[in-house]
């Protein structure tokens, strides 16, 4: 089990237009969903981070992993008004009977798969695959 500590993903390493993000600890509600946010700002312009795992239902064959990430998008002439929020959710459906090398396989390919260029193409410029 990991522990429910702040996370920075290096995204300035990435792209040194953009400033990294510091997401810490918030809650972990009933359902067992971790949410971690950006502080510093105004409630209206923390991004946030969730991570949960449900294990199999009685009887089922499958635990889900989801992980959701949450940028808000604030107005540039009035930087502390919220005029929408971008998101990305990423579900993993892991069957029970997938080895630890099946499920390494599944998290590398998620990965790799965001990494393509049209991938990139398709968040960054709103363009389909022709």
């Amino acid at each position: 089990m990991s522990a429910f500590a702040p996370i920075t993903p290096d995204v300035h390493a990435i792209d040194s237009a953009i400033t990294n993000r510091t997401y810490n600890p918030s809650t972990i509600d009933p359902a067992g969903v971790a949410k971690l946010f950006q502080t510093g700002t105004s409630i209206d312009a923390r991004a946030g981070l969730s991570l949960s795992v449900r294990q199999p239902k009685a009887g089922g064959s499958v635990a889900r992993v989801t992980a959701k990430v949450v940028i808000p998008v604030m107005a540039g002439t009035t930087p502390d008004v919220k005029t929408g929020e971008s998101l990305a959710t990423c579900e993993f459906v892991v069957p029970k009977s997938m080895t630890a090398l099946q499920r390494r396989e599944l998290y590398l390919t998620v990965i790799e798969f965001l990494k393509d260029g049209a991938v990139q193409s398709a968040v960054d410029d709103l363009e389909a695959i022709y």
